[in-house]
């Protein structure tokens, strides 16, 4: 019963962290696109424009993972 909390919480933490990431990138782009700049120079270059990006995947895919754990551990219970 505790790595199904574990699991669980791990998930809703990278959920909310992803929708975090999510809102701040899209306010980014409103910015952006009010004041005719470009993504780069707001965050400071295109490596950190990259890293934005990466951090964006990097957590869509951390909760993929740790929701298919929650699933799996409901699976292997039943059996």
């Amino acid at each position: 019963m505790g790595k199904r909390k574990l699991s669980i919480t791990v998930f809703l933490l990278s959920l909310f962290s992803l929708l975090i990431s999510l809102k701040l990138f899209w306010n980014l782009g409103i910015f952006v696109d009010e004041y005719g700049l470009s993504p780069d120079i707001v965050s400071g270059g295109e490596f950190w424009n990259l890293m934005d990006w990466s951090r964006l995947l990097l957590l869509f895919l951390l909760c993929i993972v740790s929701g298919m754990s929650i699933f799996s551990s409901k699976q292997n219970k039943m059996k």
